[in-house]
């Protein structure tokens, strides 16, 4: 899956370990370097301290709570296995264990986790707090709300689960109610870019496009690498009719993937008629997009992409995949057309075992003349820090002929690129 930032609380204990055989001074730096949130000053002590082979508890802890803020979830899964050793059950080390499981995406290793916290203090809030963060994510939102409300009747201005409500209102189509509740976050002095560029989507669900715009704007002034807020604000832009700024967002977007020199207004784009070699099919494609074709015994694949690429075998970010296959009952005993294209869906799905994240967004049934299939809408992500990819899937069959094709590109340019492939889709003309 992909994991979103989330204002997840870390609990902290205080252990009365003896440290007697630990440099004292070591110790005391970790220590205050910790707590100045000089992370890495902190490892550095801790790790002299546990060379010396004086491993204890509290200095695992604390190592591991310095990798967790310092994005380093494995080592910081590491030291807390490691402290769970001594035999100590404690319900901060069991939730800040559960955080470092859910930022690797291991989400049911920190639901176990977050349920052995509370079990251990049952007025543990921020354990709540967290728990309530992958019931939303799994869509198990009236769970979400009865952990939201616990942790809030414990602490009333607990920031990390009023703003996991305003996220969970939004997802209930509650959006009056999210905002009231990212306007408490801004002011209990929560200084994060994610709280305006949630509270934006929000204004721009009640198509307050302005109020959106600004709040995606003030998301960008404190995270300018936020790629979805620069992709929602021009579509905002669109929306009240100001093209040159949701333009000019869009080729700041594209530095991102080094892509800026083909987002190009849409009315601008100039298409032409591209017929495959072997006369099998026809689309109409924007005039400088490359094209790479390949023929087999049974099969014909075409790679169509704006990217300065060298092969079909290179990657790339924005990209159509075409391809038509004969002696589909010789090949693989799919005989009708929906054996074909069940065989087809089957194959696509063992494939996506082997990504870091797929998923269904939405389908249709989809007919051009003799063909009859469907077409998904899909999200794609191949390795952990890859970007997320949105992508239309179709899928068409008629006899013994299969003929599908992928249209992909980052999710956050999808808005923009769709408008390019529908018109790609709607010219297709299948000859054989």
């Amino acid at each position: 899956m992909k994991i979103k930032i989330f204002f997840l609380t870390i609990a902290l204990i205080y252990c009365n370990v003896s440290l007697y055989a630990i440099d004292e001074k070591l110790k005391a730096n970790g220590i205050t370097s910790f707590f100045k949130r000089n992370y890495t000053k902190a490892v550095d002590n801790f790790t002299k301290i546990l060379a010396q082979g004086d491993t204890t508890y509290e200095v695992l802890y604390y190592r591991g709570l310095s990798y967790l803020y310092l994005n380093d979830f494995e080592k910081a899964l590491t030291d807390f296995n490691n402290a769970f050793r001594f035999g100590k059950e404690s319900s901060d080390l069991y939730n800040n264990r559960g955080l470092a499981y859910l930022y690797i995406g291991e989400l049911k290793l920190a639901f176990d986790d977050f349920n052995k916290a509370i079990e251990l203090d049952s007025n543990f809030a921020e354990a709540y707090t967290n728990r309530a963060t992958i019931h939303i994510e799994l869509g198990e939102l009236d769970e979400a709300l009865q952990d939201l409300n616990k942790a809030l009747k414990l602490n009333s201005d607990n920031v990390s689960a009023i703003y996991e409500r305003g996220r969970l209102n939004y997802k209930m189509k509650k959006y009056t109610d999210a905002i009231k509740d990212f306007d408490k976050c801004i002011k209990l002095n929560l200084k994060n870019s994610k709280v305006y560029y949630n509270r934006g989507n929000a204004y721009f669900k009640l198509e307050q496009y302005q109020k959106a715009i600004e709040d995606y704007t003030k998301c960008l002034a404190l995270d300018s690498t936020d790629t979805e807020a620069l992709n929602n604000r021009a579509v905002a832009y669109d929306k009240i009719g100001k093209k040159e700024l949701a333009n000019q967002d869009r080729k700041r977007l594209a530095k991102f993937f080094g892509n800026q020199s083909i987002i190009i207004p849409i009315e601008e784009i100039n298409f032409i008629k591209f017929t495959d070699s072997l006369n099998y099919f026809s689309v109409n494609i924007p005039s400088n997009w490359k094209i790479f074709q390949k023929i087999g015994t049974d099969f014909e694949e075409v790679l169509i992409t704006p990217e300065n690429i060298k092969s079909d075998t290179d990657f790339y970010y924005v990209g159509i995949r075409l391809s038509f296959n004969w002696n589909m009952s010789k090949n693989y005993n799919a005989k009708t057309s929906g054996e074909i294209i069940e065989f087809w869906r089957g194959s696509v799905e063992k494939n996506a075992n082997n990504y870091y994240n797929y998923r269904y967004l939405q389908q249709k049934l989809f007919n051009r003349g003799e063909y009859s299939g469907n077409m998904f809408e899909t999200l794609v992500q191949y390795w952990q820090n890859s970007p997320l990819l949105q992508c239309y899937e179709l899928a068409l069959a008629k006899e013994d002929i299969l003929f599908f094709g992928f249209f992909q590109a980052p999710s956050v340019q999808f808005n923009y690129f769709r408008q390019v492939f529908d018109k790609i889709i709607e010219s297709l003309v299948l000859f054989k």
